[in-house]
């Protein structure tokens, strides 16, 4: 507990220090300065009176506003509206649709937005328009994988990598001295692998440093969706028999969802080790009640809470990445913690997801 109370501390001295930032470069009388970059550009720095006087718009693009973890998005950016009377967030579902996000941020520049926060679908076909809104002073903020390649305001995320990496070592500790140790990755989709790494860490972890065998390629399931997912572990499940699968790594607690559904309508759960990743509360609650090995939490409300943080941040210095002369986007890793049985409502309880 006193581990897990020191990591929440972090984070909120996180968004302590995000909010610090946004006042940085603001003049009490709300006088500008102008600054100069090497990409051409100028910083107008706008001091308090424009940034709690002026009208403020910033557009959430979600990949679907059906994802679990959109309500507490919400939340998050609301909760950090309040101080803000003249900021107005308008929420936009792309419904999974690369092409409906493009248009979006191009709506985003033309109707005048300040900023955009985008829960990006693909790494490589968003760069174009995410580059002309910089250009056209609206910094974009991303969150999560996958990550947009090109050059862009800022970055924060879940540490990916690092996140499956800890659940295989969860899980070879969880296993150790069993015989034919064996596992299946529920994977992000394939084009997003680059910007969302945690299947990448999981695999790296177990062949470099254990003995458990990977029974197939990384899964890559569409749209990380539960319904995907439970499709693909019931065809695992008719392929190996009980006691061929000993664990299933699931790179979002949607895909570990589906494969915990899987499991249950077969009768096979005590066969195998279900592990998730994010901490939402159907995997939270599944922990707790011994139907999940453990997932990895990442604390949705604070890093949302961020991004609107950069955001002010950015609006306050006129800061794009094209104004900054930025080399490759600044990025925050945030950090997760392994949930396990010992530990799940200790995490619960921190938990914005009931409050």
């Amino acid at each position: 507990m006193k581990k897990t109370a020191r990591i929440i501390a972090v984070l909120l001295a996180i968004v302590m220090l995000a909010a610090a930032l946004a006042a940085c470069g603001s003049d009490d009388q709300g006088g500008g300065q102008q600054g100069s970059s090497s990409a051409g550009g100028s910083l107008e720095l706008r001091g308090r009176e424009y940034i709690f006087n002026n009208p403020i718009k910033i557009m959430v693009i979600i990949k679907s506003t059906g994802f679990v973890a959109y309500r507490l998005y919400q939340m998050a950016l609301n909760d950090q509206a309040l101080r803000y009377p003249n900021v107005t967030i308008d929420y936009k579902d792309s419904e999974f649709d690369v092409n409906k996000q493009i248009t979006l941020i191009e709506e985003a520049v033309t109707q005048g937005y300040d900023a955009i926060l985008l829960e990006a679908m693909d790494p490589i076909a968003l760069n174009n328009a995410i580059d002309e809104a910089e250009k056209a002073g609206v910094p974009v903020i991303t969150c999560n994988g996958p990550e947009p390649t090109g050059v862009h305001s800022y970055h924060i995320a879940g540490a990916d990598y690092s996140s499956g990496w800890t659940s295989g070592e969860m899980l070879d500790e969880m296993t150790r001295g069993q015989s034919n140790r064996t596992a299946i990755i529920l994977d992000c989709p394939a084009l997003q692998k680059p910007g969302a790494r945690m299947g990448t860490g999981f695999e790296d972890y177990i062949t470099q440093k254990t003995d458990i065998k990977l029974l197939e390629p990384p899964i890559g399931i569409e749209n990380w969706s539960p319904e995907n997912a439970q499709v693909a572990m019931r065809d695992m499940l008719t392929k190996y028999g009980p006691g061929e699968i000993t664990m299933v790594y699931c790179s979002s607690d949607d895909m570990a969802t589906g494969a915990l559904n899987a499991l249950e309508a077969t009768g096979r759960t005590g066969d195998v080790l279900v592990w998730g990743n994010i901490g939402y509360p159907i995997a939270l609650e599944a922990v707790r009640d011994g139907r999940m090995a453990g997932t990895m939490f990442s604390d949705t409300y604070v890093e949302f809470s961020v991004m609107f943080y950069a955001a002010m941040h950015h609006i306050a210095l006129g800061l794009t990445a094209y104004t900054g002369g930025f080399e490759d986007t600044p990025f925050l890793d945030m950090p997760l913690l392994p949930v396990t049985p010992q530990n799940v409502e200790n995490i619960m309880a921190v938990s914005r997801w009931y409050s």
